[in-house]
């Protein structure tokens, strides 16, 4: 009887078939093993045959088959392929290396979870021990034939006494393994149980989805494209910027580098050009890299905001256009709002299941995402996310705006970087304009300091504290037919202070998250024609906006987030001297605005700075102001000390309670307030939309899936994201379930008076609902 691991896929075959793939992306790294993880190359190579060729053995039960030809019987299967993948990893390495023990079982972890998500490894000993007389009966239904071409290749007999042996062996395993982990105190078992997990789980759904066809391949092309580029664009470009900004890239392009260095940081002014010079460099690293050592690094370009990512990509694209067509396997863009259509030189438009595994799966030379995807890929306990492991090992990385890293991550980040850099390859340029203290050994490419003169800070934090002296100050710049800015920390102060101004006629716009994506754009579009006079937002115009004023007022922040407000401040130095007044609003309270949004740590450390500082111009900001707040911020790591222990001792997930450190499954670079997504019927579109994500409601999953990916990507323009309140829950408008988890609190267009303003966009029930 034929045995199969997907209908019309014999089992046999898939199992080849993801062996086959394994070896691919391995060798497509060139990684040398026994500097990432102390394992022998041909040693590795055998470690993989044994896990892609167990990977799927429980599917060979005759309890599994008949799941395949329709009946409802329960049949997992993960749990006794990883038995015989730990004694198959054992026998080959029993006379090969004294740590046969410990590398057999990481092979049992990484294919024992390689439907789910890992667990704790003390947790999977214990799970082994209360399963183990239903995996011994198991192992009994197990096809004679699949047993023979098994013990054919391993020299391991499938029998319900070995499964018996094997369970007793691994259940007196987990003191064993907990020494060895407490001997080494590094990230080398994490990071080989991650990589052997991300090329498994990589292979398993790319054979099982295309049944072992290769469908996108790697693709060169041409690295000298940025500068033909520059070349057409920008040859006859004038202005003091613009002179900067080639300054800029061809100080960083004549830069000497060498491959022992793994750390690039470009320190520049905003609106120096970060992105295309950046970009221009790690083509040059490419390029080097392939020469050298023979191997074709990918490009993955990380951003903090999914903004900043399409702004990015689009450079990029236009950027290569110019040489060739750009395809999907050539140019990537990954965040949770992009649209699942992937396009490859071969076979053009792949159908949308396809399309979907190649995007999740990173399969590009270049891929634009987020720090939230990037940094999900290296510390988390789930597969969709460890999946692009593999990807990022070997790979040149740009961190764009890297100080956007919360502060109590940074020795983590540190740790995790610097290990993946001088074991597996990868290179690191960081790109900002204010180098934090997060990579202390990094090379700067932008040895000129220029010295700037746009704007200056005027320490206004103790005249300034009210909405009403704040109006008087606004409206006298206006007066003198100044462009102002104003950025405020909560949206109930903006809304109210852009409410102050509605009698004065004027151009005048208010951007925050509480607008719709859809009128945001519309708004960004006008204040890029020059002629708008005020502008009142929140922190959103810091996401990378390319916007211009002649002068700004920024509610008190963290240094940082000062810095990319200045940023929007005589930004192409139109005029002598850009002035940006530091304020410090108070509610009723008396307690600061900056206080309820930003963590209280980085604002008391820049209030205590600014209290020495009662002005200062753009030429003296990187010695008296960054540098001493990024100095102070270095000394509060207590999370990362916290998350590198779990990764160090395997503590993937637990429900033990007892433990005190944090799993690796609760990390997330993003933190913040619970937010509730607000669904907004602005207008037909928009009903329309609604309308037909209710119809999709009752299909089944894998179909419903499909159309809603397509259909959310629409939907997000008339989304807007909010902090949970007790206010929101009791007067905001009514909260929507709908099947797999999705949820909005619904604004139908019969109510939209009631909870948005076409000018200042989501009302606010009450006043401590902040949306950033």
């Amino acid at each position: 009887m034929m045995i199969y691991s997907h209908p019309q896929r014999p089992l046999v075959d898939h199992l080849l078939g993801v062996e086959k793939m394994m070896l691919e992306f391995f060798e497509d790294q060139k990684l040398d093993t026994q500097k990432a993880f102390g394992i022998e190359t041909e040693l590795f190579k055998s470690l993989i045959h044994v896990i892609a060729i167990s990977h799927d053995l429980g599917k060979a039960t005759k309890k599994f088959q008949e799941k395949l030809t329709g009946s409802n019987v329960r049949s997992p299967h993960s749990e006794i392929s990883a038995i015989y993948a730990y004694a198959a990893a054992k026998e080959c390495f029993s006379k090969a290396d004294e740590k046969a023990k410990e590398i057999s079982f990481y092979a049992f972890v990484v294919v024992r979870r390689h439907h789910g998500f890992l667990k704790y490894y003390i947790d999977e000993v214990a799970d082994l021990k209360y399963n183990k007389e239903r995996l011994v009966n198991m192992t009994k239904s197990i096809d004679k034939e699949f047993a023979t071409w098994f013990k054919d290749r391993t020299h391991v007999e499938i029998s319900p006494q070995k499964t018996s042996e094997i369970i007793d062996e691994i259940s007196e395993i987990d003191t064993e393994i907990d020494n060895i982990l407490n001997s080494k105190n590094d990230l080398s078992s994490y990071f080989t149980i991650n990589f052997l997990y991300s090329i498994l789980i990589d292979a398993d759904r790319l054979d099982a989805a295309t049944y072992g066809r290769k469908i996108s391949k790697r693709i060169d092309f041409d690295t000298k494209v940025v500068q033909k580029y520059m070349e057409s664009h920008f040859k006859n470009s004038e202005g003091i910027i613009n002179d900067l900004r080639k300054t800029i890239h061809k100080d960083v392009l004549n830069s000497e580098i060498s491959l022992k260095d793994h750390f690039y940081t470009i320190t520049v002014p905003t609106g120096g050009g970060k992105t295309l010079t950046s970009f221009d460099f790690a083509l040059k690293l490419k390029e080097m890299i392939k020469n050298i050592e023979g191997r074709m690094p990918r490009i993955i370009y990380a951003l903090p905001f999914t903004s900043l990512v399409d702004q990015n990509a689009q450079i990029i694209k236009d950027v290569i256009s110019i040489e060739r067509k750009v395809s999907t396997n050539l140019l990537l863009v990954q965040h949770h709002l992009t649209p699942n259509e992937y396009t490859d030189d071969e076979n053009g438009p792949l159908d949308e299941d396809l399309s979907s595994l190649f995007i999740s799966g990173w399969d590009s030379e270049i891929i634009v995402t987020t720090f939230v995807s990037l940094f999900e890929g290296l510390i988390s306990n789930r597969r969709s996310d460890i999946r692009k492991l593999h990807t990022i090992f070997g790979a040149i990385v740009i961190l764009d705006e890297i100080q956007n890293i919360p502060h109590e991550y940074w020795k983590l980040i540190s740790e995790v970087f610097n290990f993946i850099a001088q074991k597996t390859g990868t290179y690191f340029i960081l790109t900002t304009a204010t180098k934090p203290k997060i990579f202390i050994d990094s090379k700067e490419l932008a040895t000129n300091k220029f010295e700037l003169k746009r704007i200056k800070i005027v320490n206004e934090t103790k005249e300034l504290n009210t909405l009403e002296s704040l109006y008087e100050e606004v409206l006298y710049d206006l007066k003198q037919n100044k462009r102002v800015l104003v950025v405020l920390n909560t949206i109930s102060a903006s809304q109210n202070f852009f409410k102050m101004f509605e009698e004065i006629k004027m151009k005048k716009f208010y951007l925050s998250a509480g607008v719709i994506p859809k009128l945001r754009e519309k708004v960004i579009n006008e204040i890029n024609k020059g002629d708008v006079k005020l502008l009142v937002s929140t922190q959103v115009v810091e996401a990378g906006m390319d916007i211009d004023f002649d002068t700004v007022y920024r509610d008190m922040a963290p240094v940082d987030s000062i810095i990319q407000s200045c940023g929007r401040c005589n930004r192409n130095y139109t005029l002598c001297m850009g002035i940006v007044h530091l304020i410090d609003l108070k509610n009723d309270n008396g307690t600061s605005y900056s206080n309820l949004v930003y963590d209280d740590l980085l604002v008391g450390i820049s209030k205590e700075i600014f209290n020495e500082i009662s002005e200062i111009t753009e030429d003296a900001i990187e010695k008296s102001l960054i540098n001493p707040y990024f100095e102070k911020v270095s000394n509060y790591i207590t999370q990362s000390e916290k998350y590198l222990h779990s990764l160090k001792k395997l503590f993937y997930f637990s429900q033990n309670k007892a433990i005190e450190n944090p799993p690796i499954s609760t990390f997330s670079i993003i933190k913040g307030f619970l937010k509730a997504n607000i669904y907004i019927e602005y207008d037909q579109e928009a009903v329309d939309l609604w309308n037909e994500f209710e119809e999709i409601q009752s299909l089944d999953p894998k179909e419903w899936y499909i159309k809603a990916t397509r259909l959310f990507k629409k939907m997000n323009q008339y989304i807007i994201s909010v902090n949970i309140t007790k206010s929101l829950i009791e007067n905001g408008p009514p909260l929507v379930d709908r099947q797999r988890g999705n949820s909005f609190y619904f604004v139908q267009k019969d109510r939209l008076n009631d909870f948005y303003d076409e000018e200042i966009g989501f009302k606010i029930p009450q006043k401590d609902v902040m949306i950033m």
